[in-house]
């Protein structure tokens, strides 16, 4: 049974004892899994990962069946779940689980993974989807965390911050987290204070990259690559940035398409885009059609997945693409 994570309350009379959670939005997942299934838990919370569970299957087992008089209920949250455990979890869907909830927290899944299915198509299971977040929605979040703390900040500099987390709850929750403790004596944080809370300045290669890349600008984007030591946590980064700056401009596109007007397009859209940016955005909406931007996304996505399997080669992974991407024709 697929439930959308604005329709939870729904689970709220639902006696479910297995619920999966997939998707890359890990902050998202984060939240819900503390808001709503342990607060107020009262019971006893156990965390597996993957790899225990393979090492050691009977100790699993006996926690998720045995009973005793003397223990309470319990909730068992999975983390980094992969097609590996769908045997396991067949098996302990079939069998008696009383007094435990299971919580199995994967990755992307396709829609031809066993797993997937076997919970989207059971009525008595629980399967919650998490998408990714784009720039408006993390842009929305951190205009009312600011609003809820009282922490003058304007709309630019809330985009700056938004633009650094490369589409990522987490790393915004970080962000924000940084500036309220900066800001516990004052009401008001400049834009330099948050280029140095945020260390821009050390990162701002990750979006010239992406920009240069996506305005077909081939010599800067191998001017970048030979200048900066990219390590491969940074592939990761640069992934995140892609994906964030395609969905920006597929919006744009989409925008674009009722305004007909470039500049106006950009001058109207929201999140705000920087006047410095304006020059680069414009010239990408130029040089990409929506059919190879959206392409260009199923790529990109793709590639994020190949990651996982091919990790040590992630640096060289995003480099051809970023390469091969910036010079080849658009037309």
């Amino acid at each position: 049974m697929i439930i959308k994570t604005f329709s939870l309350s729904e689970l709220k009379n639902n006696d479910f004892k297995f619920c999966l959670c997939y998707g890359e939005n890990e902050g998202q997942k984060d939240e819900i899994i503390s808001n709503f299934f342990l607060k107020g838990f009262k019971g006893e919370i156990i965390k597996y990962d993957e790899k225990q569970i393979l090492e050691n299957k009977e100790s699993f087992y006996e926690v998720c069946l045995n009973e005793s008089l003397f223990e309470s209920k319990k909730i068992i949250i999975v983390l980094r779940v992969t097609s590996k455990l769908f045997e396991i979890i067949k098996d302990l869907i079939e069998k008696k689980v009383e007094n435990k909830k299971i919580i199995f927290n994967a990755g992307i899944l396709d829609k031809k993974s066993k797993i997937r299915n076997l919970f989207e198509k059971d009525k008595s299971l629980v399967c919650i989807p998490f998408y990714q977040d784009n720039n408006l929605s993390l842009f929305k979040i951190a205009n009312d965390f600011f609003k809820k703390n009282n922490i003058s900040i304007s709309s630019e500099n809330i985009n700056l911050i938004v633009e650094q987390c490369s589409g990522d709850r987490r790393n915004l929750k970080n962000e924000m987290d940084k500036i309220l403790n900066y800001s516990f004596k004052k009401n008001k944080v400049s834009q330099e204070e948050i280029l140095k809370l945020i260390n821009l300045y050390e990162d701002e290669n990750y979006f010239e990259l992406i920009d240069s890349c996506l305005s077909k600008n081939h010599t800067k984007v191998c001017k970048i690559i030979n200048n900066k030591s990219f390590s491969k946590n940074d592939s990761i980064i640069l992934i995140r940035s892609f994906l964030s700056r395609i969905k920006r401009l597929i919006e744009l596109k989409k925008l674009y398409a009722e305004k007909g007007d470039i500049k106006e397009t950009i001058n109207t859209f929201k999140p705000p885009i920087f006047w410095k940016d304006k020059e680069i955005v414009q010239r990408q909406m130029e040089v990409w059609s929506s059919q190879k931007v959206f392409k260009l996304l199923d790529k990109v996505t793709m590639l994020e997945i190949s990651f996982k399997k091919n990790y040590d080669l992630s640096n060289n992974l995003i480099f051809d693409l970023l390469l091969n991407t910036s010079i080849r024709s658009n037309s």
